[in-house]
């Protein structure tokens, strides 16, 4: 029977997905024991994240798509949110948020997704260099439980993402460096940065930054040879072509409109540092890491210094995920770069979410050592085996328990808890509302942005249940009312250059305040407003573009596993 499973291609496949699946059940245990969402009024992202991925999925579960008016949350303002955040990946999500049937089940499904592809990824990229299955398990295993993917499962935290995706991109560089013949497939390059664009923006910025180096490092030892630059410029167009609907948004929307910068923080204050328990959170994850975890990173630097002729992938990936961490950290002058480059303080906020790029490189850096390790002596490999071990350990169990503290807390908010596991609808959403994130508002002027989500909560979150909402089916978004006397009222929606409302059968040319509310003219008895977003004819058509692509990838990728598994079998025949 053990012969059996050993030598079944199935069971040799599933196995390591199906650790990682027991692994996380285990971090999240407090959570399904319990059946508590962790969702709260301090959980500010979650109810951002939600609220796009939930007027994702009604929009389907409708049949009335608005690609850039939001309709169905974000009290119906009709702000806009998904064209420019990750549309893809939104309507994904609103598709998981159908099929779950309450905020709990979609929680822990996300749970386990972004952990099977955060493990998967690494896992993946350890076997593509040589590490044995086992070892390769364990430390997608420990990578799914440093950083910021357990900062996505217990608070939201959507560079999370970033981390699950970025194996792929280092992967991408390993090649570079690694294969004389083929340094740049650019169809591997350019699906993982396409569905990076899909997913996190910012992320495909970082992406980016760790291909930089790999990609010089090429051009030197292929001496700027044309096999470099050929697949290159072909990812670059191919990406652009797959994300040509996200380009197209912002191309629709930055030239006409201010929009909102991000909250301002502090750099100095963001950078990664040693672990102290802030805010429920503990272990390496977040803006935070263990003590052994540093000195577990020194001893793998150390060991490529000295031994950095015989792995010259180690000594490189070590050197540049150190180089990174140091970046993120708060010894880092952050205070000095944000003097010079204020605007980082809105679109950069933290620099420990370099953390996103420096875990997979050091990770995999100690993958090799461990891994060469366990090929010498009883000695050596013991102290890989030992390594490993206290990798996991310090990895694992402070998740287990920031996952506790977690759901302690979100725990006591009975209403919340009853609302998420009665069923998927928007009560919980309106129920967390403590901050409101002022992203992509169309502000009068940057020195509105950091009061914009409070103007935001005045105008339009105090406001809003005071009318009746309702959708078209061509998308507008009518809303009806009933006034005591003839005034003028600030309207509960944001307007952009494009919209355009219609105020009781007239055409709105009035005044708006410095958010995007207009301010019109009520009349007293029963009033009607209909907003509509008016996107240009191109964007339509290099939308259509993106998505014929997208399946047109797919339906590649599906043909050619086919043809080759048909292959297999004759020859084997």
């Amino acid at each position: 029977m053990l012969e059996k499973i050993k030598t079944n291609k199935f069971c040799q496949f599933i196995w390591p997905y199906l650790l990682i699946a027991l692994a996380t059940t285990i971090v999240i245990s407090p959570q399904l024991i319990s059946h508590t969402i962790l969702a709260s009024d301090d959980t500010a992202d979650t109810l951002f994240h939600y609220s796009r991925f939930y007027d994702a999925g009604m929009q389907l579960k409708t049949g009335i798509f608005s690609i850039f008016q939001t309709n169905f949350t974000f009290q119906q303002s009709g702000r806009i949110i998904n064209a420019i955040y990750g549309p893809l990946f939104a309507y994904f999500n609103g598709i998981l948020v159908l099929i779950a049937g309450n905020w709990f089940n979609y929680q822990v499904i996300l749970a386990y997704v972004i952990s099977l592809l955060g493990a998967g990824s690494m896992y993946y990229l350890l076997q593509k260099v040589g590490i044995n299955k086992l070892l390769a398990t364990v430390m997608g295993i420990i990578y799914i439980n440093i950083g910021m993917i357990p900062a996505f499962i217990n608070r939201s935290s959507f560079n999370g993402w970033g981390q699950a995706l970025m194996p792929l991109v280092v992967l991408c560089g390993v090649r570079m460096i690694q294969d004389r013949e083929k340094p740049i497939n650019w169809i591997q390059l350019m699906l993982v940065m396409s569905l990076l664009v899909q997913v996190h923006v910012l992320s495909t910025l970082m992406a980016a930054l760790l291909l930089l180096p790999f990609f010089l490092y090429s051009l030197i030892i292929n001496q700027n040879s044309k096999k470099i630059w050929i697949p290159f410029i072909k990812a670059v167009v191919g990406t652009i072509v797959l994300s040509a609907n996200v380009i197209g948004a912002f191309l629709v929307l930055m030239p006409n409109n201010h929009l909102a910068a991000n909250t301002e923080f502090d750099l100095s204050r963001g950078g990664l540092r040693p672990h102290v328990l802030w805010h429920n959170e503990y272990g390496t994850a977040f803006a935070y890491i263990l003590p052994i975890f540093v000195l577990l990173i020194i001893a793998q630097f150390v060991y490529v210094v000295m031994h950095y002729k015989k792995d010259k992938l180690n000594t490189f990936v070590t050197i540049w995920g150190t180089v990174l961490l140091g970046l993120s950290s708060f010894v880092f002058p952050w205070g000095l770069v944000q003097s010079i480059f204020p605007s980082l303080k809105s679109y950069f906020q933290f620099p420990f979410r370099l953390t996103v790029v420096a875990y997979p490189l050091i990770l995999l850096g100690m993958a090799l050592t461990v891994n060469q390790l366990l090929k010498q002596g009883v000695k050596p490999r013991a102290v890989g085996i030992s390594l490993v071990v206290v990798l996991l350990l310090e990895a694992a169990l402070p998740n287990i328990i920031t996952n506790h503290i977690f759901t302690v807390a979100c725990g006591k908010d009975a209403q919340v808890q009853t609302v998420a596991k009665a069923s998927n609808s928007d009560q919980m959403l309106k129920i967390l509302k403590w901050h409101y994130l002022p992203d992509y508002l169309p502000t009068k002027d940057k020195s509105i942005d950091q009061n914009a989500a409070y103007l935001y909560k005045i105008n339009v979150v105090d406001q809003y249940q005071k009318f009746n909402h309702k959708v078209a089916k061509n998308g507008d978004l009518i809303l009806s009312w009933k006034g005591k006397k003839d005034k003028d009222i600030v309207l509960p929606v944001v307007l952009y250059k494009q919209s355009e409302l219609t105020v009781n059968s007239k055409k709105f040319t009035g005044a708006k305040n410095v958010i995007g509310n207009p301010i019109i003219s009520q009349k007293s008895g029963l009033n009607r407003a209909v907003l509509h977003f008016i996107a240009p004819a191109w964007f339509y058509v290099v939308s259509a573009i993106s998505l014929i692509a997208w399946l047109s990838v797919l339906v590649f990728y599906l043909w050619k596993k086919f043809i080759n598994n048909k292959n297999n079998k004759i020859k084997v025949a």
